[in-house]
């Protein structure tokens, strides 16, 4: 059971249909198989009677020669049967006769009516006849084998048999093309909302006026297309606005601090309060930069540049970047795991971006570890170029390593140093809008080794 309901549609309607077709077929062939046991066996009762007829007659001949021309008419005209056995019984026969014959009681009571009894035991079949004739009244009891019937009930048995597998061959094949056939519309449509993301949200699917259930389900997804890209353009109206009224009154109080720290004669209280007004305009710009790019990255893909980077070119200018932020950093690139396939190192994303990704990872390297070795690994399988950036920092507890791209989140044993927690959700977010991963493995005290998964391009 946990199998099938972890089968896809498509093979349960067919294996349903197969099983539909396989009881129908059964029930058909048990029909038939009892009807022609039924009828062979009432024709071998029959011939049986027959001859327990003849047999009869002949027994109250009193004239000789009539009772060998019966015999003679039987053997000639109608031959004999498997183990053909007759015997003449008095009737009534007494209680002797009855035992020595093995056969139930109810066999003799009913054979008391002129109608024959039949009999079937052990693959032999009786038949009990009176016969009168002048006052003298005798029973014959008749027997015999039908072993040509049971040999032809015995290859029905096989073509049933033989029949009903063939055919559920064909069932099964021409099920899963009816099934094929059938969600070939449903199959168009997962591979066209498979294409549909960020990037191109403007994309409807195909609806074809069939006036059916597949119609419908593509009115529905477009419907829903509808309203997330509605969703998304006042997402995108709304940081847009934000970037520009955020940013100004910043810039205005910057200004003013700036040029309020330049005024001669000013006391030292009043220059120390004006440059703690620019320092923390400074951080206040910084995290409303870093907001409003986190923002950006949940919905502004289709609006940005994509092109083909080159992970190993674009590390190298984060080691660039890293080594003018930090110029004390030993950030190591470590490219001897990297493919000979150009191909593998290949990706289709945005520069900036993935940039910004990989430069907040290396930096919050070299930040928690205090400028000790971080190390760089380049590499990829057979779906990823992977990028695998190991420190020898503080780390992160075990309980909070689930949260860390969770916006504002700090570790616990993060307190000495600056930040406001945007950064790695950046970084998750640039890597899943490029339909890639991210891995983090820590222990406290020993470093944290941060890999990410970014599918290469395929040419």
């Amino acid at each position: 059971m946990w199998y099938v309901s972890r089968m896809k549609i498509q093979n349960k309607i067919a294996l349903i249909f197969t099983a539909l077709c396989a009881g129908i077929i059964l029930a058909l062939s048990a029909f038939v198989y009892f009807f022609a046991s039924e009828s062979i066996s009432a024709s071998f009762f029959h011939r049986l009677e027959v001859r327990s007829d003849i047999v009869g007659h002949a027994a109250l001949q009193e004239n000789k020669s009539l009772t060998s021309i019966y015999y003679d008419i039987k053997e000639r005209h109608l031959g004999s049967l498997p183990y053909e056995k007759h015997r003449i019984l008095p009737d009534p026969p007494d209680e002797a006769t009855r035992k020595r014959l093995s056969l139930p009681s109810s066999f003799y009571e009913a054979a008391q009516s002129d109608v024959p009894v039949r009999y079937f035991n052990r693959d032999t079949s009786y038949v009990v006849l009176r016969v009168a004739r002048d006052n003298k009244k005798l029973m014959v009891v008749s027997s015999a084998l039908d072993t040509y019937g049971m040999q032809e009930m015995g290859n029905l048995k096989h073509v049933l048999l033989i029949g009903f597998f063939i055919a559920m061959v064909f069932v099964f094949t021409f099920g899963k093309l009816f099934s094929n056939e059938i969600f070939k519309p449903i199959r168009r449509i997962i591979r066209n909302v498979k294409g549909i993301n960020a990037h191109n949200l403007h994309q409807r699917l195909v609806v074809d006026p069939t006036d059916d259930d597949v119609e419908a389900l593509s009115r529905t997804f477009n419907d829903m297309l509808d309203r997330l890209e509605i969703t998304f353009e006042m997402q995108n109206n709304f940081v847009s606005n934000a970037s520009h009224e955020f940013r100004t009154p910043l810039t205005i109080v910057s200004g003013e601090a700036e040029l309020g720290m330049s005024m001669p004669g000013l006391p030292d209280g009043a220059k120390e309060s004006f440059l703690n007004i620019y320092k923390e305009v400074g951080k206040l710009e910084h995290l409303t930069n870093s907001m409003l790019s986190l923002a950006q990255t949940g919905f502004d893909g289709k609006k940005e540049q994509w092109e083909e980077v080159r992970i190993d070119e674009l590390i190298l200018s984060v080691k660039e970047a890293a080594d003018r932020i930090i110029p004390e950093n030993q950030v190591a690139i470590d490219f001897d795991n990297l493919p000979e396939d150009e191909c593998k190192l290949t990706v289709n994303g945005n520069l900036a971006l993935l940039k910004a990704a990989f430069s907040n990872i290396v930096l919050n390297s070299c930040k928690y570890s205090d400028n000790k070795p971080v190390t760089v690994k380049i590499s990829a399988d057979s779906k990823y170029v992977i990028v695998d950036i190991t420190d020898q920092g503080i780390g992160i507890p075990d309980r909070e390593i689930g949260q860390i791209f969770v916006p504002f989140f700090r570790a616990s044993n993060t307190a000495p140093y600056k930040g406001y927690g945007i950064g790695l959700p950046l970084t998750h977010n640039i890597i899943r809008m490029h339909q890639g991963k991210a891995d983090v493995h820590s222990r406290v005290g020993e470093g944290t080794r941060f890999t990410t998964y970014l599918p290469y391009k395929y040419f």
